[in-house]
């Protein structure tokens, strides 16, 4: 898998949330399962009250198909008519490191967008191998730990997204990547005013 999609929105006010999520269970099932090269999905929630998709896909080829088809799906239109259509925000990432198996036994997915800070002096394989570095010191000494990658996305955006057992243990080594030798550079190449993150549970 080469390919992350997130996607984040908002229901329209009058929808109910349990129908939002049969609904997307019905995409999920009739639309994208059946999809060659969309190989994950799952449909998410925040604390907030906010919704989300992420997908990974086997390339480039396989995620504009699965955007071509989209609204000519019946299941697709009957969710897409219970979202607030203005709130859609869609992030799509080519994975640095291309990922060899969905993830399984998660419950929390931590999805975190950022930009390198003016004058940092790093790009793509400085940000992958302290990537790499965090993969193997810390976050996988944690059984919470299912599967974590950095992605790219527009306008040299990257992503780092992590799968997890829960979303309390997820948050909490999220947090402490502050002050750790190995994850601090991480965070010292961000541009603070860039960062984009939540912590998002599985519905479906």
């Amino acid at each position: 898998m080469s390919v992350a999609g997130f996607a984040r929105y908002e229901k329209r006010a009058e929808a109910e949330t349990g129908r939002l999520i049969d609904a997307a269970l019905t995409w999920q099932e009739e639309f994208l399962r059946p999809m060659d090269g969309i190989l994950f999905h799952a449909f998410l929630g925040n604390l907030r009250g906010g919704f989300a998709d992420v997908i990974l896909a086997r390339d480039d080829a396989s995620f504009d198909a699965m955007l071509s088809a989209h609204m000519e799906a019946p299941s697709a239109r009957a969710f897409m008519a219970l979202l607030d259509t203005d709130s859609i925000r869609l992030s799509r990432n080519r994975i640095l490191k291309p990922v060899a198996s969905p993830p399984s036994d998660f419950s929390c997915v931590e999805f975190g967008t950022f930009a390198i800070a003016d004058g940092a002096e790093a790009d793509e394989p400085d940000v992958l191998a302290i990537s790499n570095r965090i993969e193997a010191e810390y976050l996988d000494r944690s059984d919470n730990t299912r599967l974590h990658f950095i992605g790219r996305g527009s306008e040299g955006r990257f992503c780092e997204v992590t799968f997890g057992r829960s979303l309390g243990e997820t948050k909490r080594l999220c947090e402490g990547y502050v002050g750790h030798p190995v994850c601090q550079p991480l965070l010292d190449l961000c541009d603070p005013a860039s960062v984009d993150l939540d912590f998002w549970f599985v519905l479906a």
